[in-house]
């Protein structure tokens, strides 16, 4: 009997809704019931994951200590539910939940045995699924990192042992992103467990998510700090948009490369990911959560430069001079947006929402303090790119 034909004849026995996660609270299986209308077990079903309220709940009222089942109360709409924690070998490996029918709170007396019956069965397949998802994500995790070495051998190798074992669909093209956190923790003797609790699941969600939502096979896993994962077609940006955005992958930022026609080339689709990533990361509001290696333009060289090392003093005067002035960021943005809409005065009124006398009083300010022709083109060249190096390095104050 499979796990979804056990939840099935929990849900019977129940009498109700039944959805099965595993020890991280990622949705395993859920039961098919007429009066599926709950609100939140939808939104667990299309996130495939418990909720961050409900996650907080079952922390709260230590459920993964307790050997019976645990009633969370109703809260803001949601109703109370029973969590059951599935015990295999000393350790939790899973969490069996459905709603609390009872309006005074007491669980009915045959839904202990109903539970504790399960738990073996449930627990044994828990249990092993979580075993062979560790030893794929090992294999993947192996193969991904020889798939990006320097080797050519070691790339080829990587490439057709990923194929025949049916880890990653064999297609036409191929494309990498990358998945790391917005601002990466501080390297101390605490971080690596402060990136193994938050951004590490974080992004495990973000690769998770992609390859359920594909129809072709995709391949992921985390490397060292960042999220590698293969897809056998183009990138499309808007949907990787649109999955960062979702509750829980907020602090996450995303490149993404160019397909290749070949598994062996995606090493440098992951560089221009990795490059992807970095633009996006620095410059949010232009790019969103997530940038692609396409649409950086004249980015793709400066996010190639010592980015970290620069510091105001390697800026040009002029643009030096301008980031330093009073209200200097409100001038620089004024003079960006003149520069990006072609020196043209009425069109960056529009854009900016200005009069364009203002314009013409800012534009006025800005060549007071830069102490430069703002017509002459070389001089437009070194502001525009300048501010531009100075937005990527961080050395401006938002």
């Amino acid at each position: 009997m499979s796990l979804d034909d056990m939840v099935q004849t929990l849900a019977e026995q129940l009498d109700g809704p039944v959805v099965l996660y595993d020890a991280d609270l990622n949705l395993v299986a859920f039961s098919v019931h007429g009066d599926d209308v709950d609100e939140a077990r939808r939104s667990v079903i299309l996130s495939r994951r418990a909720s961050a309220r409900a996650q907080e709940m079952i922390a709260a009222h230590q459920v993964g200590k307790a050997h019976s089942p645990v009633r969370l109360p109703p809260h803001e709409g949601t109703p109370a539910r029973v969590i059951y924690p599935i015990w295999r070998d000393r350790f939790v490996v899973g969490y069996i939940a459905y709603i609390d029918g009872d309006p005074d709170g007491e669980l009915e007396p045959h839904h202990e045995w109903v539970l504790s019956a399960a738990e073996d069965e449930i627990g044994t397949m828990l249990a092993l699924r979580s075993l062979q998802h560790r030893q794929s994500s090992g294999d993947a995790r192996r193969l991904l990192t020889d798939l990006l070495s320097e080797d050519p051998a070691c790339r080829a190798a990587a490439a057709e042992e990923l194929l025949e074992a049916g880890l990653l669909s064999s297609a036409a093209r191929y494309a990498v992103m990358v998945f790391r956190p917005a601002h990466s923790p501080a390297r101390s003797t605490g971080s690596a467990a402060r990136f193994m609790s938050g951004p590490r699941l974080a992004i495990e969600q973000a690769l998770a998510t992609i390859v359920r939502s594909t129809s072709l096979k995709a391949c992921g896993a985390v490397i060292g700090d960042e999220g590698v994962l293969v897809i056998p077609r183009p990138v499309n940006p808007e949907r990787l948009a649109s999955l960062l955005r979702r509750p829980g992958l907020e602090s996450l930022r995303a490149g993404a490369g160019r397909a290749c026609e070949s598994l062996t080339q995606v090493r440098e689709s992951h560089r221009e990911a990795v490059l992807a990533w970095r633009a996006a990361t620095a410059d949010p509001a232009r790019y969103g959560p997530s940038a692609h290696w396409d649409a950086l333009g004249l980015d793709r060289l400066l996010v190639q430069l010592p980015l970290d090392s620069l510091t105001a003093d390697d800026l040009p005067p002029t643009v030096r001079r301008l980031l330093e002035a009073p209200s200097g960021e409100k001038l620089a943005r004024t003079l960006e947006a003149y520069l990006d809409n072609g020196a043209d005065a009425q069109l960056t009124a529009r854009v900016l929402v200005i009069h364009r006398s203002t314009l013409y009083y800012r534009l006025g300010r800005i060549h007071e303090i830069v102490q430069s022709d703002l017509s002459d083109g070389q001089v437009r060249r070194e502001l525009h790119t300048g501010l531009r190096v100075a937005t990527l390095a961080g050395l401006r104050v938002a």
